[in-house]
């Protein structure tokens, strides 16, 4: 997958690579940063304000709870918040009960 102003992201699962964009994009949107410059960086460092819109965002996108707020620092590393949304949306999901 290719995002505009570059950057790739490829060999992802299909729920991965729907949580990486949904990802990259709310990074994106608070920031104002390109997503395929935070792809081809791995990371984007945010002050306090866009850490909270940052983490409020997701949690309402995902319907969870990251407990991300106690978190020292102001940096999202794009890798790390890929699986800490995968295993929020896992453990909270009714259909991860039924398998």
């Amino acid at each position: 997958m290719r995002f505009l102003g570059g950057g790739e992201q490829q060999n992802a699962p299909c729920q991965d690579r729907l949580t990486r964009m949904l990802v990259l994009k709310c990074l994106s949107d608070e920031t104002g940063d390109d997503a395929g410059d935070i792809v081809t960086q791995g990371f984007v460092d945010v002050d306090d304000r866009e850490f909270v819109n940052i983490v409020n965002r997701l949690e309402g996108y995902f319907d969870c709870t990251l407990s991300l707020r106690s978190e020292p620092g102001r940096r999202f590393v794009v890798r790390d918040l890929v699986a800490r949304v995968t295993a929020a949306i896992t453990r909270c999901s009714p259909e991860a009960d039924h398998v």
